[in-house]
């Protein structure tokens, strides 16, 4: 199989198992709430916990993957450490005596493994398709998007089917095959990054000044500088985007009164993700990230507004729900199609982590954070119709995006700051 062909095959196959449990805690929680003990504040405090993790990680990850180059070998880890993560879950069903404790593994698992696939496959697909990576990437987004649309409805039915710890065991089972996998068909992506010198023909090259190295990274030669403002401007959008999308089974179970419909629910509007990967891959790729970002963010507020409008219509419901997915959850495809637009290959694995944890990820936690503390004082809807505040703070922070240059940072190229 042709290199940079297998690159898309396998990384896409990774981002399926990996995005594959976005929604299985959001889910679990609908069941974990009717187990005398465990109330939704705890449970929403545990999945903030699980972000803080995810977003911790992420940098640290990055660079270390940056030094190392072992690519395809840190994709499997995390993968591996993912399906551990299910195995928790699983047991906490099957062990009440030590539930509480087996959920917080498996949050802290689950937390550990995302941290892995996200800033690591752009960097491989980044690697590959060079200028045409925003698009690849879109194709390979569509197939996270698929693993999101297909595990709802998949975990409900098994756990109607098989009861709770044996569904969970088997997704667990999957994962660690998954794993083993992606271990094999992405070995031949590692590649040694950030050093000083490079050895080639014989002789060693001296890297220009102005490229980033090994001892330098991200923050002290100036990238991180760069991507601040995007950075800034995706922490409040995730803070809306993850705050209600962590609570909306919960929601929808409110409006609904079935977990099978939330589900077949879930699995339709996420199927659309898909497209928007696709979609806003391809639009990132000819328009650049910051006129996708603008543009998205704009309809994203405009249909998750009436989502809620019309939230006991469920048809209109589940239709503006779906376009809030379309162009919402496509930030694999966006915001690091447009880190690889700003940064070189050098610096790619801890650019892309640096943005994806502090901003999507802690983001995120704040917000789940935020609509935490919200569920305290009121209803889950009216929780919901305060994180649109979110929606339109992160709007009015557009205007950021145009603090840097907008340009490509090619290979080898001084950065340009305009700040």
């Amino acid at each position: 199989m042709n290199k940079r062909f297998r690159s898309l095959v396998f990384t896409s196959f990774g981002h399926f198992s990996n995005d594959s449990v976005f929604l299985v805690y959001p889910l679990l929680i609908t069941y974990y709430t009717l187990i005398p003990g465990l109330n939704l504040v705890l449970l929403g405090s545990l999945a903030i916990v699980y972000q803080l993790i995810y977003g911790a990680m992420s940098t640290p990850i990055g660079m270390l993957t940056d030094r190392t180059g072992n690519e395809g070998m840190m994709i499997a880890i995390g993968i591996a450490v993912i399906g551990i993560g299910m195995a928790a879950f699983g047991a906490s069903f099957a062990y009440a005596s030590y539930r509480l404790g087996f959920i917080i593994a498996g949050v802290l698992l689950l937390g550990t493994g995302t941290a892995f696939y996200h800033p690591i496959g752009a960097s491989v697909l980044k690697s590959s398709y060079k200028e045409n990576a925003a698009s690849m990437m879109g194709i390979n987004g569509s197939m996270g998007s698929l693993g999101r649309s297909l595990m709802p409805i998949i975990l409900v039915f098994l756990i109607t089917a098989l009861g709770a710890s044996i569904a969970l065991g088997i997704i667990s089972a999957e994962l660690l095959v998954a794993a083993a996998i992606l271990y094999v068909g992405l070995m031949p992506f590692n590649r040694s990054v950030g050093k000083a010198n490079k050895i080639r023909n014989g002789r060693v090259k001296k890297i220009s000044a102005n490229q980033p190295n090994k001892s330098a990274g991200i923050f002290k030669s100036g990238y991180a500088k760069v991507l601040a403002p995007l950075v800034a401007v995706i922490f409040i959008r995730a803070m809306f985007m993850t705050g209600t999308t962590t609570f909306v089974p919960e929601y929808l179970k409110a409006v609904t009164h079935s977990e099978l419909l939330v589900g077949s629910i879930l699995t339709i509007s996420f199927v659309f993700a898909i497209f928007g990967q696709l979609a806003f891959g391809y639009l990132t790729s000819k328009k650049g990230g910051r006129y996708t970002i603008i543009m998205t963010s704009f309809v994203s507020a405009i249909t998750f507004i009436l989502f809620l409008y019309f939230s006991n219509m469920i048809v209109l419901s589940v239709i503006f729900y779906s376009i809030f997915i379309f162009v919402t959850f496509n930030g694999f495809a966006v915001i690091l199609g447009y880190v690889n637009q700003l940064v070189p290959d050098k610096v790619a694995n801890g650019s892309n982590a640096f943005t994806w944890g502090v901003g999507q990820i802690f983001g995120g936690a704040a917000g789940i954070g935020i609509m935490t503390l919200f569920l305290g004082f009121v209803g889950i809807g009216t929780a919901m119709w305060y994180m649109v505040i979110f929606a339109m703070l992160a709007i009015l922070m557009l205007p950021l995006l145009y603090l840097n240059s907008g340009k490509r940072h090619k290979k080898g190229m001084s950065i340009n700051v305009q700040s």
